[in-house]
């Protein structure tokens, strides 16, 4: 009996700690009798009239409520997905095309494959380091500055990308006789990688 009201004890204190509530029938004393008490260890007896004011506790519970359904996507916005995939796919298929021409020493093909790419995703800061790329196997070396600094204010912070363009900057700079200018570029391109 006395197990029984520990545990209806223990019991009812999860349910109040479980933000659960009882009534005040389930609220049941629990002591410490572990220390001083000379009767600690005894057997308590309950008689079944005290056993049956012990009832379970009562447990509020919020009735589900089911989620709305997510809203259908309009036909507008359906074919704007769509073209963005098309557009996607345009993009990686003159890419590879590029990366071809470039295997094969067609630089100006390469050129105008990425500037076709890029006026399908002007804000896209890897096609603008691949042009920069190309145009330093053109010799273009000014050009490859500019174009690695574009990349570079539309990278949102892509650490390896921007890292990549100082480099290519430092290249351009070096073949164009900067040595410090190389130095100062090369420093950026570590700093970011570290």
């Amino acid at each position: 009996m006395l197990r029984n009201t520990i545990l209806l004890a223990i019991s009812a204190g999860f349910f109040l700690s479980s933000g659960c509530t009882t009534n005040a029938a389930t609220r049941a004393k629990v002591e410490d009798r572990s220390l001083n008490d000379p009767g600690y260890g005894s057997t308590v007896m309950t008689t079944p009239a005290e056993d049956a004011k012990i009832t379970s506790p009562t447990v509020q519970t919020t009735p589900y409520v089911t989620p709305p359904a997510p809203p259908q996507l309009s036909p507008q916005h359906s074919s704007a997905s769509h073209s963005s995939s098309k557009a996607n796919a345009a993009i990686t298929s003159l890419v590879s095309s590029a990366d071809n021409s470039i295997k094969h020493g067609d630089y100006r093909t390469a050129s105008a494959t990425i500037e076709r790419a890029l006026r399908h995703d002007p804000k896209n800061a890897d096609l603008w380091h691949r042009l920069a790329q190309i145009r330093l196997r053109q010799s273009e070396y000014a050009q490859v500055e500019s174009l690695s600094l574009k990349s570079n204010a539309l990278s949102n912070g892509n650490k390896p990308l921007m890292a990549r363009n100082w480099s290519l900057i430092s290249k351009s700079r070096r073949l164009r006789s900067d040595s410090m200018g190389a130095d100062e570029a090369e420093v950026r391109a570590y700093q970011l990688l570290h």
